[in-house]
């Protein structure tokens, strides 16, 4: 399936090799919960701006956390051709099918490590899949139901990844589901991390909100966070989305090789 939320960097099909699960605490919420991972939210005032939206038009009025749930075996009766859980025996849910204009956050920072490492490219990877249940009001974008997802650099804040939706949205291909309800399959996403982010923390958070009139709800299903491809059935093949890999050290390199061959080059013009 293709659709264009927006990705950093150019994206092909990956064929995925083995690696251990490992970044995440709980990734796959084997748990049979939310265990490792910090819930927040509120209300949604609506999205800053016009579209179109990144990170950056996200608001949240502050209050109660939640919901956000895991859920087991079984299928969304808004969206028939999602079939839970994603991997492993639980799924989370970020969000729900209530209405109230709320907002639900869910995030987690961590450690990339040598455990992270793919041996089929020798870099670290951030893998995990999505799948976002949005109903459609149709009203004006900035106030329908959404979600959101973003993998941020700590010590920069620099994103190495986002993907962003609201329901209905031009162009990107949900499918119908029952009712006025629409939804993604689940999306498998593979995001390749430079060789300088061992040993460095990433943040990941997830965001599912109603549409901010408080008539409609949106929420996103998650699944398989960690460093090893997602297995189970159904998904959409991933997504492989490098991430530059220029740390500062090679930046001043870069920048000290152009001078030399300016240099050079005006050497040569005398």
């Amino acid at each position: 399936m293709r659709h264009p939320l927006r990705l950093i960097a150019a994206v092909s099909l990956l064929a995925a090799a083995g690696t251990s699960h490992a970044v995440f605490v709980n990734g796959g919420f084997e748990q049979n919960g939310l265990a490792g991972w910090t819930v927040g939210g509120g209300t949604n005032p609506g999205l800053a701006g016009t579209p179109p939206f990144t990170g950056a038009s996200v608001q949240i009025t502050p209050g109660a956390a939640g919901p956000a749930s895991v859920v087991g075996a079984g299928a969304d009766p808004r969206a028939p051709g999602i079939t839970l859980p994603r991997v492993g025996q639980f799924t989370a849910k970020i969000n729900d099918e209530a209405t109230g204009a709320r907002l639900t956050t869910m995030s987690q920072v961590d450690t990339i490590t040598a455990a992270d490492v793919d041996p089929a490219d020798g870099l670290p990877h951030l893998r995990f899949s999505f799948a976002p249940v949005l109903d459609d009001p149709a009203h004006s974008p900035e106030e329908q139901p959404y979600f959101y997802v973003v993998v941020r650099n700590v010590a920069d804040n620099s994103v190495l990844f986002e993907q962003f939706a609201y329901s209905g949205q031009p162009g990107v291909t949900f499918q119908q589901g029952t009712g006025s309800w629409k939804y993604l399959p689940f999306q498998n996403v593979d995001a390749v991390l430079p060789a300088s982010a061992v040993g460095q923390q990433i943040s990941l958070t997830v965001i599912g909100a109603d549409c901010s009139l408080s008539g409609h709800a949106g929420y996103v299903y998650v699944d398989g966070f960690g460093s090893a491809p997602v297995g189970g059935g159904g998904g959409v093949p991933p997504a492989r989305v490098p991430v530059p890999t220029l740390d500062r050290f090679g930046m001043l390199l870069m920048a000290l090789l152009l001078a030399v061959s300016g240099l050079l080059a005006w050497r040569r013009g005398d």
